[in-house]
């Protein structure tokens, strides 16, 4: 991944949150447990690319949330996506606690 020196900024193409977004977060409300915790904010992430999330109606946001697996590289960073993609080919998951893992090399 290159490094930009170009200014980006977030792109908000709807009302917040767009007509797609808010057809998810209904559906989400009637099918998913209560019980599974929401945020107060209505972001529903369709794609991410660097430090970018973009929803289901076009309007993309910087993501300030710094969440598993993207803290250092981004969203989508190619290199993660290749070794991801070499891995699910081989072994998709394994509990680690229940077999020893050939894919750890010391």
């Amino acid at each position: 991944m290159i490094p930009s020196t170009e200014l980006q900024r977030p792109v908000i193409k709807t009302e917040l949150p767009g007509p797609k977004s808010r057809e998810i977060i209904e559906a989400d409300a009637q099918f998913v447990t209560p019980s599974y915790p929401r945020p107060d904010y209505k972001l529903v992430a369709e794609r991410g690319y660097g430090v970018w999330i973009e929803d289901p109606d076009g309007n993309v946001f910087l993501d300030c949330n710094a969440g598993v697996a993207v803290c250092s590289t981004g969203h989508c960073h190619p290199e993660i996506v290749k070794a991801i993609s070499d891995q699910a080919a081989e072994l998709i998951h394994l509990c680690g606690t229940d077999f020893y893992l050939s894919l750890i090399h010391i």
